[in-house]
């Protein structure tokens, strides 16, 4: 096992953080999923994004964002399900960055 240096100093030896990442309850490593809610890098979590649902035909449309977002604000992730023939999910602008409003879900480009 190796070691972890950060500017020139030793953080941590890869064993060290294996023991500190070990879930006891389910007898495994277990490491934290981080992601970017287009404002902040955050645990990844339902309870950690704000949800913004429409609901057209065979279309649903959802938007994420960070809690608090205004929904004319260009920081949301907005992308389509599309049920019509099996499930298609596409994202706006075809990609799945948080740079979109979500006053109008429906009205966005998505690809």
């Amino acid at each position: 096992m190796g070691i972890i240096r950060v500017a020139n100093k030793i953080a941590k030896q890869v064993q060290e953080i294996f023991n500190l990442s070990f879930d006891t309850e389910y007898n495994v490593v277990a490491f934290e999923n981080l992601g970017f809610d287009g404002v902040s890098l955050q645990r990844l979590g339902a309870d950690n994004m704000a949800v913004k649902i429409t609901v057209s035909g065979t279309n649903k449309y959802i938007g994420l964002a960070a809690p608090g977002t205004a929904q004319a604000t260009e920081k949301w992730q907005a992308f389509k399900i599309d049920t019509a023939s099996g499930t298609i999910i596409t994202f706006a602008d075809g990609n799945a960055d948080f740079d979109n409003a979500a006053t109008d879900l429906t009205g966005l480009s998505y690809s």
